[in-house]
């Protein structure tokens, strides 16, 4: 009953807005049956009875593909019709498995989540509302009502969860948890995934009468008359009554009627249990405010009343802006009366209700799962196992007329393995196997059944059967195929998860303000103990978690298995080919990849036998003195380095100027220090400006002290061979006796 308790709190928060602020010259004898509570329950009436119509044809097929994967997958038309013939309406179920196995993942790959500062200092409050949002989890059994609704999501078409306060003292102020399909009406007009553009969700609950009227002692003769004894039917199911009309049937697009399906069993008859129906009712009205633009206090209502509030808007620190935005409100109502309507006491001003989707029509927005698309290949494999075999187990008997004389012996005789017919002398009596037939209707059949597995996205391979992929890039292809096409599905996952915590983030950060020590269980089952809203030795708080916001952020964890040990084995892969001295150092990663159980513990053995250390922990006070000790010493080494190479330094600058060698011993000396100072240049860049005015000094000084150059020789003539006919002869001058 936790979603009365919720609205019982409701009510206490808002006294005034639940008994009316008009009033009028004759007061009623109720606030909710004043004139204007009786237009705002009107108008909630109509919506809700507005939505009713408009979904009932969709909610029924819903129900039809829960029926599907529970078994229930023949009309009742078509097993009357069966048995006239003398079949067996025989069900394999192949959606069952693919279901299953998407479900399974889910609840193999639940993801974590932590919780991230806004500002720079508020780094331990952010760490402190990770673990009280995990103590949350593990009180409420959150990862199990989220894996509820995920199923509802992958076979009706949408889950819902919650997530308010209770009064109860006995149990934790914060609850979450899931809730059925069936007992939810929302805005249909809706588009956004996180529904911040739907008007209003209507939360149907039929509850025992007594228990009402605990609840609303003030309302409780307008309870008892909504009351009803459940003498024609069960009031649980009213929604398939709803669904199917007056003469319980269903209609296709084509406004034809499909077959029949029963959803009340008649051991639910004649309940005389009085129960009264009511339905909570999430809206939302536009309202004006004032709101408040700056630090502290961005986004919250202007209160003349919060001093620090008003000292902020004095000091000019905020802005205070007219605004007209929806509120949420809450109603509580029969089939006829108000019993509560109230203002949302909530600061997140959301719908409390979380949805879940699976896939959207685009059509209408329509929800629908994923057994909605592989009905038609199970009612066709169906069919048809049930025509095979009724072919198989029976025969066909083709006779003259007066072949036998007694047809009904012959008809059984014909029947039996070992039957023995007679037949009249002179007359033709033949018996018919139609095997052909048979086979064609098995052939189909597994068609049947691998549609059935490539629109549900699950392979042999996801599932781990055998299949004719033999190699393990194969194998590991259809899986991460399979993958793929569920990949819509768990990301709507991660968007819901994602809402549903900024609901428990804010909802922590305005109701938990009391002293509170919380059990924290760590990934190895250690124990953790954590204290918040903890009063200090001055009067301080602290660990306070309403002091300050911060945002929900889920994990990066990957869905897709087969990826995360497709990536395992590529890492041992490459880790075996390196060197065992490197290979050691990267084990730890490679064994993090890996599935193996309790892998924490060998990783954080691997990373203590090679002094490594978490990445992810937190220092503890010796590591910080360590590291403080280090970076001192590391410190005083930098400083003592750079005093030796300045002295060095200053060395080679006297050298320089007292040096009064050739340019040429000059050199041989410069070249000798070049590698020397090189690598004091790569260690130390700061002194290279030093590094310049030596090398300058050093080339001014070798020009100056270089000796002059030597002039350059010119060519000489070239001249002939001693003896020659032009001995002694310029080559320019004629021979004599030349014309």
């Amino acid at each position: 009953m936790a979603e009365f308790e919720n609205v019982k709190a409701i009510a206490v928060h808002d006294p005034d807005s639940r008994y009316g602020s008009d009033m009028e010259a004759e007061a009623p004898d109720h606030p909710m049956d004043s004139p204007s509570a009786e237009a705002t329950f009107r108008k909630l009436q109509e919506w809700y009875q507005q939505e009713r119509e408009r979904q009932a044809a969709n909610r029924y097929q819903m129900a039809l593909d829960e029926d599907f994967y529970d078994g229930l997958q023949w009309s009742e038309e078509d097993i009357t019709e069966l048995e006239s013939r003398g079949q067996a309406a025989y069900v394999y179920n192949k959606i069952k498995p693919t279901i299953d196995w998407v479900i399974g993942t889910e609840k193999r790959t639940r993801i974590d989540f932590k919780v991230l500062p806004r500002e720079e200092d508020d780094v331990d409050g952010a760490e402190t509302k990770t673990k009280l949002l995990k103590y949350l989890s593990d009180v409420n059994k959150t990862p199990f009502h989220r894996s509820r609704a995920f199923s509802d999501q992958i076979k009706a078409g949408v889950g819902w969860l919650e997530d308010g306060i209770r009064a109860d003292p006995e149990k934790e102020l914060l609850y979450s948890r899931a809730e059925s399909w069936r007992n939810i009406i929302y805005d249909s007009s809706s588009v956004d995934r996180d529904m911040e553009d739907a008007r209003f969700i209507f939360r149907m609950r039929w509850v025992d009468l007594d228990i009402a009227q605990a609840y609303f002692p003030d309302r409780a003769e307008v309870l008892r008359q909504a009351a009803m004894g459940q003498d024609l039917f069960n009031t649980e199911m009213d929604d398939e009554f709803w669904y199917l009309g007056q003469h319980f049937q269903a209609r296709d697009a084509k406004g034809e009627v499909i077959g029949r399906r029963s959803f009340v069993s008649d051991a639910l008859f004649f309940n005389r249990r009085e129960r009264v129906k009511l339905i909570e009712c999430w809206y939302r009205v536009p309202v004006c405010e004032k709101l408040c633009r700056g630090k502290g206090f961005d986004g919250a209502k202007f209160d003349p009343a919060n001093q620090a509030m008003v000292a902020a808007y004095r000091d000019q620190a905020i802005s205070v802006v007219d605004t007209v935005r929806l509120k949420v409100r809450c109603a509580i109502l029969t089939e006829g009366h108000m019993l509560v309507d109230a203002e949302s006491p909530y600061k997140h001003n959301r719908f409390p209700f979380t949805p879940l989707w699976c896939y959207r029509r685009s059509r209408d927005n329509a929800p629908y799962g994923s057994i909605r698309n592989i009905r038609d290949p199970q009612e066709d494999l169906n069919k048809r196992a049930s025509k095979a075999l009724f072919i198989l187990s029976t025969n066909q008997i083709e006779a003259e007329v007066g072949a036998s004389d007694d047809w009904d012996e012959t008809r059984a005789e014909a029947a039996r393995p070992d039957g023995v017919i007679i037949r009249n002398k002179g007359y033709q009596l033949e018996i018919k196997r139609d095997s052909v037939l048979a086979e064609e209707h098995l052939m189909l059949m597994d068609k049947d059944a691998k549609m059935i597995q490539d629109v549900g996205g699950v392979s042999d391979e996801n599932m781990g059967r055998e299949t004719n992929a033999t190699s393990g890039k194969a194998i590991l292809a259809r899986q991460d195929q399979g993958s793929i096409l569920t990949a819509e599905i768990f990301d709507n996952l991660r968007f819901a998860m994602q809402l549903q915590g900024e609901i428990q983030l804010s909802l922590a950060e305005q109701y938990v303000s009391e002293e509170k020590v919380l059990r924290i269980v760590g990934n190895r089952g250690k124990l953790e103990w954590v204290k918040v809203n903890q009063q200090g030795e001055n009067g301080e708080i602290l660990n306070d978690i309403t002091a300050r916001q911060a945002d929900f952020l889920i994990g990066e964890e990957d869905f897709r298995q087969t990826l995360r040990i497709a990536m395992f084995e590529t890492m041992s892969e490459m880790v075996g080919k390196l060197p065992p001295e490197i290979a050691i150092q990267m084990l730890d990663m490679v064994v993090d990849l890996s599935d193996a159980p309790n892998k924490e513990e060998m990783v954080s053995r691997i990373r203590k036998i090679n002094g490594q250390r978490d990445p992810d922990a937190k220092l503890t006070p010796e590591e910080q003195q360590a590291m403080n000790d280090k970076a001192i010493a590391d410190a005083e080494k930098s400083k003592a380095e750079k005093s030796r190479f300045y002295a060095e330094v200053a060395g080679l600058l006297a050298k320089a100027e007292k040096d009064s060698a050739t340019a040429t011993n000059l050199q041989v000396d410069s070249h000798g220090k070049a590698a020397e100072t090189a690598a004091m240049l790569a260690q130390f860049p700061q002194l290279a400006p030093l590094i310049e005015i030596m090398i300058a000094q050093s080339a001014k000084q070798a020009v100056e002290q270089a000796p002059p150059a030597m002039p350059p020789e010119l060519p000489q003539p070239m001249m002939p061979p001693s003896g020659g006919p032009m001995d002694g002869m310029s080559h320019m001058e004629a021979p004599p006796g030349a014309p």
